[in-house]
């Protein structure tokens, strides 16, 4: 029935993938220790546990300073990550950097897989600290009044064929 057009089945959302990075991580555990960086760890893990099921998400896996979460809605990644960004400081947590990108994914064995989470990976690299960068894919599917988007341009990341027109969210 869809074929002919009698029936339309509602667009579903593709789901968005996001990386948190802590800035400065490795310096930190050099200068404070082991123990200081296990204990941020655990820091990080209740801020993003609590703030991705705030907006429908969870973290996939942890990895030691960072995180990837799965997001069933773009626009809610972005209201979570803008979220952890800035409460990492009173978490008393080293600055928060996040990439986001939405597209279609794999789900193997309760982890992620495929151009998505690569394209959200790298840009969490890319970002700066304090800094959320999504790709203008995800973007053009965020429709929040509290949000506002900086255009940054065209970039290349390592390992993407061609450039991403990226932006960094922030509270509007």
């Amino acid at each position: 029935m869809e074929r002919t057009g009698a029936i339309r089945r509602r667009p579903r959302d593709v789901p968005a993938i996001g990386f948190l990075d802590l800035s400065g991580f490795a310096a930190l555990t050099e200068t404070q220790g082991d123990e200081a960086a296990v204990g941020l760890t655990v820091q990080l893990s209740e801020l993003v546990r609590s703030t991705t099921a705030q907006h429908g998400g969870r973290p996939v896996k942890f990895l030691g300073d960072g995180v990837m979460c799965h997001f069933p809605k773009p626009q809610e990644a972005v209201l979570a990550a803008l979220e952890m960004v800035e409460a990492a400081p009173s978490a008393g947590l080293p600055a928060a950097r996040v990439g986001l990108h939405a597209g279609p994914v794999i789900c193997r064995d309760s982890d992620y897989f495929g151009r998505t989470v690569n394209i959200a990976s790298r840009l969490a690299a890319y970002a700066g600290p304090d800094q959320v960068l999504v790709t203008e894919d995800l973007r053009a599917m965020t429709r929040s009044a509290g949000v506002r988007f900086e255009p940054l341009g065209a970039v290349t990341l390592k390992g993407i064929a061609a450039p991403l027109l990226l932006n960094e969210a922030r509270f509007a």
